[in-house]
Formats: C-alpha cells, sequence, structure tokens
C-alpha cells in the first residue's frame, strides 16, 4: 500500500522541521513526500535537504518559474504527481501541522476495502497555536466538520482540510487537475475540489478520530476563518453590503461554479449538481429552495442563518463575479 504525501512550502522554516518529523515518524513506512518549494527565502529548503540526506523517501521540487501563489504551487505539484507511476493513497499535508503518529495507518485501513470506488476520507483534528499549545481536542465538537451532509461542501466550505484528508487512487486518476493558466486559480483549493468531484462521483467519508495537530496562527493561508461566531455578528455581516460574510460566500460559490465548469468538461455532470449550479447563479428565493432540497445548514445555527441570508439577499453575486473574473 504505498502512499504519495504532497506537501507544499514557502518560508516555513519555523514549523516545517516539525512537520516533516511527524511524517517520518508514522506506524507506516511505505510513504513517498514530494515537496514543491515556491521560492523560499529563509531556510526552509536547508532544512528539506537535511531530512532528504537522512530520508530517501523525500523528494524537493524547487519552483524555478516566475509564477508563484500557494494555489498555484500546490495544483502544479498535483500535476506534476499525476505524471508519476501511480500509488494506491495520496495524502496532502502542510508545511506547519504536526501529524498523529498512527494518521496513515488509521486512514488508510479505514478505506482499503473500497478500492473499486473514488473515495475521500477526512478525518477530526486538534487545534493547536502557533507555539503548539492546545487550543480545540476536537475541531469537530466545536464546528461540526462530520456533518457534511449531501452536497453541503457546494455551498459551505469548511468540512474538509487537505490536511486531515486521504483520496484512493481511483479519485485522484479521475479528477481533472485544475487548469494552471487560469486567473482563477489563485481561489482554487485543492481539498473542497477533490471533495465536490468524490461527492458526485463516489463517497466521502468522516472518521471520527484527530490525525493532526492543525496549527492556526496569523501567517496561515486560511487563517481567517474565525470558529466561533455569534448570530448578531453573522447577521449584521451577511447583511451589509460589502459584508465579510457576503464577499466569504461569493468566494465558496465562485470556486463552486468552477469546479462545475470542470465537472462539465470532464462529462460527470448530474442532475444534482446541474440543480446546484442553477440555484447558486439565481440566489434569492430560488436558492434559499435550493439551499433546503439539501440540507445545506451547519452546526452553530448562527452560521446557518447567515448561510440563508446571504443566500436570499444575494449579497454574494457581486464577490462571485469578481472572483470568477479574475
Amino acid at each position: 500500500m504505498q502512499s504519495l504525501i504532497l506537501m507544499t512550502s514557502f518560508n516555513g522554516e519555523k514549523y516545517i522541521c516539525e512537520q516533516i518529523e511527524s511524517i517520518c515518524k508514522q506506524t507506516l513506512k511505505d510513504w513517498h513526500l514530494l515537496i514543491r518549494d515556491d521560492g523560499s527565502s529563509d531556510k526552509t529548503i536547508d532544512i528539506i535537504r537535511s531530512f532528504m540526506a537522512k530520508d530517501s523517501r523525500i523528494e524537493l521540487i524547487k519552483n524555478e518559474t516566475e509564477q508563484h501563489g500557494a494555489y498555484l504551487n500546490f495544483w502544479t505539484l498535483i500535476e506534476y504527481a499525476k505524471a508519476l507511476p501511480a500509488y494506491d493513497y495520496y495524502f496532502f499535508a502542510d508545511q506547519d501541522d504536526v501529524w498523529l503518529p498512527d494518521k496513515l495507518e488509521k486512514m488508510i485501513a479505514a478505506i482499503e476495502g473500497k478500492k473499486n470506488l473514488p473515495v475521500l476520507a477526512y478525518a477530526d483534528m486538534q487545534v493547536v497555536d502557533g507555539e503548539g499549545k492546545l487550543i480545540y481536542q476536537s475541531l469537530n465538537d466545536i464546528v461540526g466538520i462530520s456533518e457534511i451532509g449531501a452536497y453541503s461542501e457546494f455551498f459551505a466550505h469548511g468540512y474538509v482540510s487537505g490536511c486531515d484528508a486521504v483520496i484512493n487512487r481511483k479519485l485522484f486518476e479521475v479528477v481533472p487537475c485544475f487548469p494552471l493558466e487560469s486567473r482563477a486559480i489563485e481561489i482554487m483549493s485543492h481539498d473542497n475540489y477533490y471533495t465536490k468531484f468524490a461527492l458526485a462521483l463516489g463517497e466521502v467519508d468522516y472518521l471520527d478520530f484527530p490525525v493532526i495537530q492543525y496549527r492556526r496562527h496569523g501567517d496561515n493561508v486560511t487563517s481567517g476563518n474565525q470558529y466561533k461566531l455569534n448570530a448578531k455578528k453573522i447577521y449584521r455581516k451577511a447583511t451589509g453590503v460589502f459584508g465579510e460574510l457576503a464577499k466569504t460566500h461569493g468566494r465558496v460559490y465562485a470556486q463552486t461554479l468552477l469546479t462545475i465548469e470542470q465537472m462539465r468538461k470532464a462529462g460527470v455532470i448530474t442532475p444534482d449538481i446541474a440543480c446546484i449550479e442553477a440555484g447558486i447563479k439565481a440566489g434569492g428565493i430560488k436558492g434559499v429552495n435550493v439551499l433546503k432540497k439539501y440540507h445545506v445548514q451547519r452546526k452553530q445555527k448562527s452560521r446557518t442563518i447567515g448561510l440563508y441570508v446571504v443566500m436570499l439577499l444575494g449579497t454574494y453575486k457581486k464577490y462571485m463575479k469578481e472572483f470568477m473574473e479574475r
């Protein structure tokens, strides 16, 4: 059972040593760690090379082009991986987390019997601060990442993170890489993209145990996420013409429509996906009815309220258009 771990790096000297060490300590040993660096100017490259000198399973690719960006770096790495001989399982890794020792073993065991179905599985995770101090024992207890529902990821990201997911060979092979030449790639995160394809074509499974310590600090690409929000604050953000929540949903819906475009090109559009696409484009009552049809809700009632208010008022459309036209 060979596993390919895909990691991107950029000026990660503060945390990347601890992350690579945690991968090297995995109870399953049959893995290959492929790291693509996006032009680090600190000691990141030196740290990676020091591990390579001791472990032949670790490989470094340096971005020698003039094109940079967190998502572009990951998609370029994915495209590179698609040209390699196939692996049984694929994992995504951030440079600043810490993997629990049995992550590979437990996640592979959970989906090993589903090799003929495109499958993505994701698990719970602990949340730590920049110094490694535990903030939350379970992210699921706080925001309900297990409650993804049939198509919730098309409307609200935050259920699946690439760093706590595994995808099998069947899914990796069937999902097309997002076009590297597209300007919209700067908003296209690979985790929700793969999750949406898995929801449409196969299966998404939640595993009720933590697999990583997810580090939250000011330098994260996703550090703007807030886990605890009250209803009053969300409603105020949702109803504002230039509200933060409207912009967040505009980005999510832009990603969804861009993903559906790739699904259409791959010939995998289903009636449900077409219905979701129409609801997002229309918004208002029609959009709300689509949310109801697919039972889209969040664990926190305040987040559910914000989701429905933004859809009803259509305040996301301006931002969605801006994101899609980049």
